[in-house]
């Protein structure tokens, strides 16, 4: 095996390896599958956009569309697409695509637009600006996207076994960080699935909506929302999930969730930790502001928060 050679096979290794979770992911294959099923027709024309290792574009040829373009930005990923798609005998059937979403015209208008560019709260994958971009130049006037619609939650949180993402590694425990505490981004997150069932301290609210295809520009940053403290306790973290709706017209249940709690094989839940819990009432109101980053693959969060008696 010459270099060249040796560099590819590595690079696909990688990319199955990163794509691996996702495949255990039951709820989201499911729902995938299962929306695409209902709305696929045998004359329908569909567009995969970030198609990496192809499964979403295979099943959309397997519903019985006519014709499916996977697009997929990264080379090596589209590569090993191909093999996938030729393996499972739907070479003729889908095209794989290497280019970039928001500059792609494709031969034809699509009916039917699959992503599944969610990150750790839904809109935090440039969902909403790269499937608006792509929608304007190739998808039909009356097409579906799926998923829908994506819903940014949030709520505060209690959890006694967070704590601070820098003091979290027993290595570095016993050193002062509280510089790099006070700055604002990824230092203050953590993914770290909760172990027990999440009862929140306030009611959830929704942080931000996105109707898939339908708009590109996100809402400017900070975004501002009102929270309601509903039970007494310590206030040390805010915690973000998603809920992305794939086909609410014909089945208003098939949804893929990240709450917080389940066990999942990709997408855990954020959880954005407060500096110095701080004891709360019930009644008591917060209003935070938020930076989400969204208009770049990236969660750079900003989290400012006040209390007062409602």
């Amino acid at each position: 095996m010459n270099f060249s050679t040796h560099r590819n096979a590595m690079s696909l290794h990688g990319h199955a390896n990163a794509f691996s979770n996702m495949l255990l992911d039951n709820q989201r294959m499911q729902a995938y599958r299962t929306a695409i099923e209902k709305l696929v027709t045998p004359e329908s024309v569909v567009a995969d956009v970030g198609t990496g290792m192809g499964v979403l574009a295979l099943f959309a040829a397997r519903a019985g569309a006519k014709k499916v373009y996977a697009i997929e930005r990264v080379a090596e990923a589209a590569d090993l697409a191909r093999q996938n798609i030729a393996a499972n005998g739907y070479s003729d059937k889908i095209e794989v695509i290497v280019g970039d979403a928001e500059t792609l015209r494709l031969p034809e208008k699509v009916d039917i637009l699959v992503s599944e560019t969610m990150g750790t709260t839904g809109v935090d994958e440039q969902i909403q600006n790269l499937t608006g971009i792509f929608a304007r130049n190739n998808l039909k006037l009356d097409g579906i996207a799926i998923p829908q619609t994506v819903r940014a939650m949030i709520a505060p949180s209690d959890f006694s076994h967070l704590t601070h993402a820098l003091a979290s590694s027993s290595s570095i425990a016993d050193f002062d960080w509280s510089a790099l505490k006070a700055l604002r981004g990824d230092n203050n997150m953590s993914f770290r699935m909760p172990e027990s069932d999440f009862v929140p301290l306030g009611s959830p609210a929704i942080l931000d909506e996105v109707a898939v295809g339908m708009t590109e520009v996100p809402v400017a940053d900070p975004i501002r929302i009102g929270l309601t403290i509903d039970r007494p306790g310590i206030l040390r973290s805010f915690v973000m999930w998603f809920e992305a709706d794939m086909a609410p017209a014909l089945d208003p249940e098939l949804q893929i969730i990240n709450y917080p709690g389940q066990t999942r094989a990709s997408w855990s839940c954020g959880i954005f930790t407060v500096g110095d819990p701080t004891p709360v009432e019930a009644g008591d109101s917060l209003i935070v502001s938020v930076d989400t980053g969204r208009r770049q693959h990236s969660l750079n969060w900003s989290l400012r928060w006040m209390k007062n008696k409602s």
